[in-house]
């Protein structure tokens, strides 16, 4: 124990900011693996991608295809786009970081076409412990000195009771982003399979029932954009 504490002494100009270094570095790996986007594409890299009509009841299956809109669908606030749902994060320039003072989601339930077969995806009434959702954030913009907002995106933060000037008229540092899923978009999903009784038709959809993929606490319902999901597998 002495000899350490003799090393520490000795050398307690180094020890001190080597381990707050490789504390910070811990932090940043951490994050990073942890993150939302990585979380879902290690859990898509275990299934292969398959058919619809392949897919057993209670299966944690993957399908990939193109979003359709069940109801009339959303508009995303700073593009404009149609969608079945969007993420709208707005962050403002502080002292040392950038802080979130808009995090807005919203959603819809919606289909997914795979090859002409219709797969059920109701993220909108699944608890938020049941699902995870990363999309890609392609629209995005920033204000600061001589850089107003657009007036659209002014508008949404009036909606959201925020100001993109300081309270002496000068432009805030800000920062805002936005994801979609876009009409006829092509997404990865990965969930717990059930088969559902079509009490209604649906129209193009020819058959009585129709597979929905959705979530429990061990095999989350999991949706993305992120090209890395998309990329072409076999078939099962």
């Amino acid at each position: 124990m002495e000899p350490i504490l003799s090393f520490l002494k000795t050398y307690d100009d180094y020890v001190i900011p080597a381990c707050m270094f490789l504390f910070v570095v811990l932090v940043g790996v951490t994050s990073f693996y942890f993150s939302t986007k990585n979380r879902i594409l290690r859990e898509f890299k275990k299934s292969r991608k398959k058919n619809v009509n392949s897919i057993k009841r209670n299966e944690y299956a993957k399908i990939i295809g193109q979003a359709k809109h069940v109801n009339t669908p959303l508009i995303a606030p700073l593009s404009g786009r149609e969608c079945v749902y969007y993420h709208v994060i707005v962050e403002v320039q502080g002292d040392k970081n950038w802080r979130k003072i808009i995090d807005d989601v919203k959603t819809q339930d919606f289909f997914i076409d795979c090859a002409s077969e219709m797969v059920m995806i109701k993220p909108e009434t699944l608890d938020k412990n049941l699902k995870r959702i990363y999309l890609v954030k392609d629209f995005n913009g920033k204000s600061g000195f001589r850089k107003d907002l657009p007036k659209n995106i002014e508008a949404y933060l009036a909606q959201h009771n925020k100001k993109s000037t300081s309270f002496l008229g000068m432009n805030k540092q800000m920062r805002y982003k936005e994801g979609i899923i876009a009409l006829n978009e092509t997404i990865a999903v990965k969930g717990v399979a059930e088969w559902k009784t079509l009490n209604q038709p649906i129209e193009g959809y020819s058959y009585s029932k129709i597979l929905m993929l959705t979530g429990t606490k061990k095999q989350k319902l999991l949706i993305t954009d992120e090209p890395k999901a998309l990329a072409r597998v076999n078939i099962l």
